[in-house]
């Protein structure tokens, strides 16, 4: 049996409030990933073809900004395409690989598998 020390839940968030009053403690690591990835994109061409009434191919560009791990797509349009310009089908979010639907968004305890690199 191995004797391990542990604080009380308590006395943890103490520790933790006395280390960063004292400017120690934690490194930011969201600060760190912006710092190294700030304007880099993956950048991906998309085509959809649109089998229902009034289909045909439609062309999309997928953007992963590599900062905040966050996805963006938006729909290219020609000209005298004959559709209306809707530019954004995503907007800029992160994007969870199986998302939890609840009544409240946000409330739910469980945490989330987001898309990576």
């Amino acid at each position: 049996m191995i004797n391990m020390k542990q604080n009380p839940p308590d006395l943890a968030e103490h520790k933790n409030y006395i280390e960063v009053q004292l400017k120690g403690g934690r490194p930011n690591k969201n600060l760190k990933s912006f710092l190294d990835n700030d304007r880099k994109v993956l950048s991906f061409k998309i085509k959809w073809d649109d089998m229902s009434y009034d289909g045909g191919e439609k062309f999309y560009t997928l953007n992963f900004f590599l900062s905040d791990n966050s996805i963006e797509v938006k729909e290219i349009n020609t000209q005298n395409s004959g559709r209306f310009s809707f530019p954004m089908l995503l907007k800029r979010q992160k994007l969870a690989k199986a998302p939890i639907l609840t009544h409240c968004p946000g409330m739910s305890l469980r945490t989330e598998n987001y898309y990576m690199p």
